[in-house]
């Protein structure tokens, strides 16, 4: 009868035993270098194209690596050119780069070409091309996009349809637009919907400022900040109903629009190529997954090949409210 007893002995011996060894390692510490790799340093190029555009912001950067106390540098001798049909829209050279006023800590973070057309930037079908020189430190870069169809839809718009009351007499408004989007067979459908109000300046220099949101919760669309718009897919599926969607702006703290709160209003509804839609996509899955340890790691998609950044195009199409 003592052979169990000192079997469980022994397994309780060897428990202990390993134990206070691995409080041992614990106390004494347990080092394991790992070598950080080199970064490469790779071209960084992000533009986005428009029909109707008047001015043409792009940023061509070398990479830099999180070790790198410089940070990623502004290529401010790199060239580029923009054409279709084989016909030269604009170009870009040194002359067209420029700085905001930001602080000194953020470095060259907003430093950005910035090249004003003569005329707004018309675009036909077929692809737009542009050519990124940016040597002797990385070779030429070609890209090609397609331009998005411009989009189609239909919506009903209800000034103050809904309301917020926070009590003493503290009232919020809202009006509401059902918006309703065409789903093309066989084709992955992506829209960006904006729903604006017009705020002049005090030197007639007005904007207009986006101010919707989703009414409800729903699946097929979210809101985004990185836009901020109102997102929409349909997947690629063609099963899926884009109509009926329900979306809601700030109307003011006053009832009746002809005492105030009658700016300008206007629907703006843009189709992104799908390269841009999953940049923006990634962008906001990005940002949401930083310092969530429970979030899963995602990394922001572009198109520039064995480099970053995003040749977006779009197309909108604009409807005023009321």
């Amino acid at each position: 009868m003592a052979f169990p007893f000192l079997t469980r002995t022994a397994w309780a011996v060897a428990a202990c035993a390993l134990t206070l060894t691995s409080c041992d390692k614990l106390v004494n510490g347990v080092v394991n270098e790992v070598e950080f790799p080199e970064h490469e340093p790779r071209l960084a190029f992000t533009m986005f194209l428009a029909p109707g555009d008047t001015v043409v912001e792009a940023t061509i950067y070398r990479s830099a690596g999180i070790l790198d106390s410089a940070g990623s540098q502004a290529l401010q001798w790199a060239t580029l050119k923009v054409s279709q049909d084989g016909q030269t829209l604009f170009a870009g050279d040194s002359s067209h780069w420029t700085e905001d006023d930001v602080e000194p800590w953020m470095q060259d973070a907003n430093t950005f070409m910035s090249i004003g057309l003569d005329a707004p930037l018309t675009l036909g079908e077929g692809p737009v091309v542009v050519e990124v020189d940016a040597s002797p430190e990385f070779e030429a870069l070609v890209l090609t996009e397609e331009v998005p169809e411009r989009p189609a839809f239909g919506f009903e718009y209800v000034p103050l349809a809904d309301s917020v009351d926070y009590g003493w007499g503290d009232m919020e408004y809202f009006d509401q637009v059902t918006l309703d989007l065409s789903n093309r067979p066989g084709v992955r459908d992506d829209y960006m919907v904006f729903l604006e109000a017009y705020f002049e300046g005090s030197e007639d220099d007005g904007k207009w400022y986006a101010e919707g949101d989703l009414a409800f919760p729903d699946p097929r669309a979210e809101y985004s900040w990185n836009c901020g718009c109102v997102l929409v897919t349909d997947n690629g599926q063609n099963n899926i109903d884009l109509n009926n969607l329900v979306l809601e702006m700030y109307a003011g703290d006053v009832e009746d629009p002809d005492e105030g709160g009658t700016q300008p209003k206007r629907i703006r509804v843009v189709r992104p190529s799908a390269d841009l839609a999953n940049y923006l996509k990634s962008v906001e899955a990005y940002f949401n997954a930083q310092g969530n340890p429970f979030a899963e790691p995602a990394s922001i998609q572009g198109n520039i090949p064995d480099g970053f950044g995003i040749f977006g195009l779009s197309n909108a199409a604009i409807e005023p409210l009321n």
